[in-house]
């Protein structure tokens, strides 16, 4: 199964609020049915993935733009971790998302489930 085809881009933030352990935030880019880079928002290997994974071009990019900001670093705050590599991937996939309706407002969504 592809996320994506037809040149259409996703984009996909998961939270795991509900495990009862600090689960980081996933994170994965698709485009046009390619992986371009995922990993959790910490960098720990902990929780599958140990670095970037995806397309090899876009994950090293991604991993070295990472490091340079400072991460993983277990010592911060994992709030701060978690804003610094959002800024990062916000730069490098080109994303921004008004403030007031992701605080406030619905976003769309799409929840798959295996047939």
């Amino acid at each position: 199964m592809s996320v994506t085809r037809d040149g259409a881009h996703v984009c996909l933030l998961e939270y795991e609020e509900e495990n009862g352990k600090p689960v980081p935030p996933q994170f994965a880019y698709f485009h046009d049915g390619l992986l371009l880079g995922a990993c959790n928002l910490h960098l720990d290997a902990s929780w599958g993935y140990d670095g970037v994974d995806g397309d090899p071009e876009t994950a090293v990019r991604l991993q070295e733009l990472l490091t340079a900001a400072g991460l993983p670093d277990p010592e911060r705050d994992r709030r701060e971790v978690h804003r610094s590599a959002l800024g990062v991937v916000e730069r490098v996939f080109g994303l921004s998302l008004p403030k007031d309706p992701i605080v406030n407002g619905t976003l769309p969504a799409v929840l798959l489930e295996p047939a």
